[in-house]
Order: structure tokens, then sequence, then C-alpha cells
């Protein structure tokens, strides 16, 4: 049986297991305690009305006993006032039946699809935590289809909050077909050319990375120049949303590849020269990491149906922002992408979730 805390917010933690004791179990960090009743697989729990930048013991108790997991410490708030909420998923895959390489492992064909199922926990998790707006980063597809572009136009109509999306490798593969007037039969634009949506404190930007066929990242040169006019406009902080990674070299060191680190280098320095206040997000290698580009803090979140199952949430404040990635913690949910903790042999499991540091961190707004 494991258990940890996988994610950290300045008042809240979000503790996962993959297995407990059947019954009732209480968790307990402070003096917040949260009963829950398991079933003896995967779960999840957020412990809410925790202190502030603060170390704690977490623990729980059950039939068997109290055991201790260990420890953990809670986020600083950014400075000033909350300002708004928006949050972000990627990677949805909507069409797909099965997750892995080599042996990869695939749903039953009863009910609905796993990766729906995934992306709407995600999407009602997101509005629960009270994002006001979200952002689709990419590989909404599997495969492009007229039928996948139909389930994603419905997921997005449904999710209840408004929405803002840019396309991913997947989604413009060889089978695929352009999806812009599907997505407009359901009220939802798809942008392949820059555009941003101003919240309260921020401005988020969408920024394509896709070339028609083309698996890697690239950034057209008038596809930068107007990115950075909107970030260099932008009345404050901004937030660049794009689909691939910015590698550091020029050819990848991982797979999948992301925009070739020339290419990449170019865009960062030209972003961090606009605005030293932006946050660069990115989806496509279905992994958690985090760095920082000169002045700029660039992250990488993970997909919504491959382990560990994760969509973001931003809580923008007056003097900065703190981001905190989730697990996707609806039961049927979980159960899906608890069982990629074993693909590549187990590696998958301890490569993909990242550094706790690098899914969930306060930034302070750099001046301008």
């Amino acid at each position: 049986m494991r258990a940890s805390v996988f994610a950290v917010e300045d008042h809240a933690a979000q503790v996962c297991w993959d297995g407990l004791p059947i019954g009732e179990v209480t968790w307990c960090a402070a003096d917040v305690e949260r009963t829950v009743v398991t079933d003896g697989g995967p779960g999840a729990v957020t412990l809410s009305g925790l202190p502030e930048a603060t170390r704690l013991e977490l623990t729980w108790a059950g039939a068997t006993g109290r055991r201790r997991v260990g420890h953990f410490s809670t986020l600083p708030s950014p400075p000033g006032r909350l300002l708004c909420r928006f949050a972000t998923v990627n990677d949805i895959h909507l069409g797909a039946t099965s997750f892995g390489t080599l042996r990869p492992f695939w749903g039953d064909g009863r009910g609905e699809p796993h990766a729906l199922v995934c992306a709407r926990a995600a999407a009602s998790a997101a509005r629960e935590w009270g994002a006001q707006l979200l952002v689709g980063k990419g590989d909404l597809t599997q495969d492009g289809t007229p039928q996948q572009w139909d389930t994603v136009g419905q997921f997005f109509a449904d999710c209840g909050l408004p929405t803002f999306v840019v396309e991913g490798n997947h989604d413009i593969c060889v089978r695929a077909v352009d999806g812009r007037a599907i997505l407009a039969e359901h009220g939802l634009a798809l942008h392949q050319q820059p555009a941003f949506v101003d919240l309260a404190g921020v401005r988020v930007i969408g920024l394509p990375t896709t070339r028609w066929h083309v698996e890697y990242g690239t950034i057209a040169p008038e596809h930068l120049q107007a990115a950075a006019q909107m970030v260099a406009d932008a009345p404050g902080a901004a937030v660049v949303a794009m689909h691939h990674y910015p590698q550091r070299f020029r050819w990848p060191t991982l797979y999948p590849s992301g925009i070739p680190g020339p290419v990449a280098s170019v865009l960062l320095d030209t972003l961090a020269e606009a605005n030293s206040a932006t946050l660069v997000l990115s989806g496509h290698s279905h992994r958690h990491r985090s760095h920082r580009h000169g002045p700029l803090v660039v992250a990488e979140v993970g997909s919504t149906k491959d382990y560990p199952g994760s969509w973001a949430g931003y809580a923008v404040h007056e003097g900065g922002i703190r981001q905190v990635t989730m697990r996707v913690a609806e039961p049927a949910a979980i159960a899906w992408t608890e069982r990629g903790r074993r693909v590549l042999g187990g590696l998958w499991g301890m490569w993909a979730p990242g550094l706790r540091s690098h899914r969930c961190f306060t930034w302070a707004w750099p001046a301008r």
C-alpha cells in the first residue's frame, strides 16, 4: 500500500493512495481530519483548511491502527489579493482506447471511454476548485477524426466553463481533419493563430506550435511576433499556453520531441524581453516538470488520462501566481490512471509524476 501527498496549495493538500484497508480511514494533518470510506483500491482526498507555508505531518487511522505517512509543506500565498483562477488540461486524447507501448493495456469497451471519463472528471474538479476559464493545451483528440472532434466539442460545451483551446500534434496527424468547423458547431473556437483572453490580473495567450502532419513543435515567425506583442501589451502579467514543450537542445533527449532548442531559445528570450512576468505552460510530454529560463518560469503538465492523470489550477494574485497540479480523483478515473503506473516495466510510474515542487509552486511576478 502506497500513500503520499501529490499536490499542495497554501491551505490544502491532495493525498492519493493505490490501496488501503477496506472501510473507514481518517486522514489527519495539523488539526484537519477527513474520513473516507475505501474499497481497497486507489483513491484521493483533499485536506482543506491547513496552515499556510507550514511543514506538517500526515497520518491515517483505520481498523488496523494509526500509521504515519510522512511530512509535507504547504505553499506560501502569492503577494496581494486573489484576483482570479483558471485551469488547464492537455493531452486528453479523446478517442484513445489504450495506454502504453510494447504491452499497452486497453479499456474494457463497456461504458464511456476512459479518456472521456478522465477529461470530464478533470473539468468537474477544476470547476469545483473555482476555475473561471478552462484552457485546452492540445492533443484534444487521438487522431483528429470528425467523430473525435465532435466528442471534443461536446465535452467542452458541457464542461460548465468558458474555454480556450489550441491544437496538438495528434490533432493534425495524417488521419486528421481540420476541426475548426466541427468545434464551431458547438460554439467553440479552435485557435490556429495566436489569440488571448484577459482575466483579472493576467492575460492568457494561446500559442500554436503545430504544423500539419509534423510531430515535433515549431513556431512560425509571424506567430512569435504576434505572441510577443500580446505579451508586451498585457496590462500586467501573462501566461502563454502551448502544446509542445521547449527543448534544451536542438535534438530531443526524451520522447516525444518538443520544440527544437534553437527555436525554443528564441521563443523564450523573445517572451522574456517582451514581459518578464510571463509563465509559459505546455503539455505533450505527459510528464510534470518546471524550470527557469532567465526571468521566466516554464512548466509542463501531464495528461488527464495517463498516470498519474492530472490537471492544473492557477490562482492569480496581485503580486504572483500559484500552480497546483492535481490528480483526477473521480473513482473510475483514478482506477484507470493508476493502472498506468506499470507501463514500461514500472518506469513510467517513477518518471511521469516528476517532483512535487515542479508540480506545485508559488511564483512572485518579477518587475517588468
